[in-house]
């Protein structure tokens, strides 16, 4: 049992669930999602691990213990050889072109960088959570899903997130979590489920931003009008 990672999730489970319900992740097992909007998710991600790599590094030099450092390093290793080199294996599909980075990839950049600078390792680990969590969810969720029509760049993307290396760094990326929040003061716990609730917004409006490109008039997300920063908009849970 994951005590107090169950309490975050459940603070925001309406938008939990949009995000392993969402359109593109549907279409994506299905094999119906247009290219482009996969190679341009692929291209904000790139982005998004190279923030994600920093705040790891951060977390490293702030860890509490000897154990959470080290496994922080680990967290660091696996970015670079699990996901990383993924999206290098996706990216040599015919077709794929980069983007630049757009407002809500700057946006959740940020709100990491800032969170990790400006506070302990139990907050930085409550801003990382719903992404390392919401994956492995979403690579057991759809990795039943799969059909023969699903191409091969799609299975691959899913089922590296459904499997047991990916689910065991996650358990124990969990296991520190708590840890943590054990130590934690009770204020220090009240005040994360903010910073989780705008973290999970965050990555819905990942899958969104990359769903309604092509969509949108412009060619894609810089072209909505008005704040993506989920600060602005009202978080479902």
């Amino acid at each position: 049992m994951q005590g107090f990672f169950e309490e975050l999730r459940r603070s925001v489970e309406r938008k939990w669930q949009e995000i392993l319900e969402h359109p593109f992740l549907v279409e994506l097992a299905h094999g119906t999602l247009p290219r482009e909007k996969f190679f341009y998710y692929l291209s904000q991600d790139d982005h998004y691990l190279e923030d994600m790599l920093a705040t790891l590094g951060i977390l490293v030099a702030k860890a509490s213990t000897r154990d959470l450092r080290r496994f922080a390093v680990r967290l660091l290793h696996e970015t670079v050889q699990g996901e990383i080199a993924l999206h290098e294996l996706l990216e040599k599909e015919e077709g794929f072109i980069p983007f630049p980075p757009g407002d809500v990839t700057l946006q959740y950049g940020d709100f990491l960088l800032r969170t990790a600078l400006t506070s302990g390792p139990f907050t930085i680990l409550v801003a990382l959570a719903p992404c390392f969590v919401s994956y492995r969810d979403i690579g057991l969720w759809y990795a039943r899903k799969l059909c023969d029509c699903t191409p091969f760049i799609y299975r691959t993307f899913i089922e590296s997130y459904a499997g047991e290396a990916y689910g065991s760094l996650v358990e124990g990326f969990l296991a520190f979590l708590e840890e943590e929040a054990s130590r934690a003061a009770f204020w220090q716990k009240e005040e994360v489920f903010a910073v989780f609730s705008r973290a999970t917004h965050y990555e819905w409006l990942f899958w969104e931003k990359s769903y309604q490109f092509l969509e949108e008039d412009g060619r894609g997300e810089d072209s909505q009008k008005g704040s993506a920063d989920p600060a602005d908009q009202t978080h479902g849970g």
